[in-house]
């Protein structure tokens, strides 16, 4: 009768356990995990279990299950302490298999998986060996690129804190570097996708590491300094050649139609000046009084003309900052001179700094700029327009009066 009891003990556990251990993992993400965990998710546990039967195939029953059961609780630690979750996983196996009376000596196999297939840990036995491969394959093979932005996302979302690309490509080229494969399973079908992705992310690291600062972050000197840890992004030359090309059009064009508005200014003012002279001489407006309408028609239009190329050439300065602007807005536009006057020095500097920073602020700002230094211009020229025109009518009007004035005379 015992070993009847044993038979049927330990034959309901390979069935039951793992979909019992299954729904308690599911239950616990369910409950607990929270949009940060964009990696450590129910999925790679799912996946990992997938993998573990694959590389397992042709294992005996307990060591498929005990490994199922470590790869289903390998992650479910993240839920309660993500820089250790190795240990509070156990904990929690340990707890749900000992709930189920679960054999202590496959329960301590199963223990044994979690810690020692973890980064930097030394599997001692199959069950270790199954479990670590799965858990390399799925981090660092086939889908490492495709996982690769969840991961660092994920560590970012969790620490609160800005993982600096040349950092984490280097990282992530060491984590490869020191991934390792036990079973021959893993060696045949997983090697050579690892062996290919140390390759291309030395090549990355490589490349991340000429842009970026070197050493920075070692440099207790540079620490003092105000500008420190700003990534050099090389912009692409078409973009330097956009704003160059831009900023010196419409600079040329700026200094063309302050030329422009000085001679209508010179012009119109030497002409009234005569005017005003001529309509001083009593015995010429009374000889011929019919030459007041056309020295009056040029005198109203010559000054219009005049006011508006005074407008033109006028300052004008844009102030989009003033007083009032939040701080955290204040480096959205710092370019031109009239958003940061009012600022103190260290304001200044501090969002300048933040503006280094972020590439994307920065290209934000010059847009803004050159977006600016064209209203005015289109101001510049509307009045600059009004004022030749004027001058146009103005003048022709004055000679087709006095030419009247003049024939009616003959």
């Amino acid at each position: 009768m015992s070993e009847i009891k044993t038979t049927k003990s330990s034959t309901s556990f390979p069935r039951d356990i793992v979909d019992a251990a299954q729904q308690y993992v599911l239950k616990a993400f369910n409950e607990k995990a929270g949009n940060q965990l964009l990696y450590h998710n129910y999925q790679r546990s799912a996946h990992l279990v997938e993998l573990v039967e694959q590389i397992a195939a042709g294992s005996t029953s307990e060591v498929i299950e005990t490994a199922k059961l470590a790869a289903w609780f390998q992650a479910v630690g993240c839920l309660e302490d993500y820089k250790n979750y190795e240990n509070k996983s156990v904990t929690q196996a340990r707890s749900f298999l000992q709930s189920r009376s679960y054999p202590e000596s496959k329960m301590n196999q199963v223990l044994s998986a979690i810690l020692n297939s973890r980064r930097g840990g030394r599997p001692m036995g199959k069950v270790d060996e199954i479990l670590s491969d799965a858990i390399t394959a799925y981090d660092f093979a086939d889908g490492f690129f495709e996982n690769n932005p969840l991961m660092r996302l994920e560590q970012e979302l969790v620490s609160e804190e800005r993982v600096e690309t040349p950092k984490w490509e280097r990282y992530q080229l060491n984590e490869l570097l020191n991934s390792k494969f036990y079973t021959p399973y893993g060696k045949i079908n997983f090697e050579p996708a690892l062996a290919k992705n140390i390759l291309t992310q030395k090549q990355i690291a490589e490349k991340g590491r000429s842009r970026s600062l070197q050493n920075v972050d070692d440099d207790e000197e540079n620490k003092l300094r105000k500008y420190q840890n700003i990534e050099k992004k090389i912009p692409r030359s078409g973009i330097q050649s956009f704003f160059r090309s831009s900023y010196r059009s419409h600079i040329h064009l700026s200094m063309i139609a302050d030329n422009k508005a000085n001679i209508m200014i010179s012009v119109n003012a030497i002409l009234i000046s005569i005017l005003i002279s001529v309509l001083t001489y009593q015995e010429l407006t009374t000889l011929s009084p019919q030459i007041l309408l056309p020295v009056v028609t040029f005198l109203v239009t010559g000054l219009t003309s005049l006011v508006f190329a005074i407008l033109a050439v006028r300052p004008n300065v844009t102030e989009l900052n003033n007083i009032k602007t939040p701080k955290s807005d204040l480096p959205k536009n710092i370019v031109f001179f009239g958003n940061f006057v009012h600022l103190e020095l260290d304001e200044y500097e501090e969002a300048m700094d933040t503006m280094f920073r972020d590439g994307e602020l920065l290209y934000g700002n010059m847009t803004r700029d050159l977006y600016y230094l064209g209203k005015v211009l289109d101001k510049k020229y509307r009045y600059l327009t009004n004022s030749y025109n004027i001058f146009m009518v103005g003048f022709v009007a004055t000679v087709l009066i006095f030419l009247f004035f003049l024939f009616i005379q003959l």
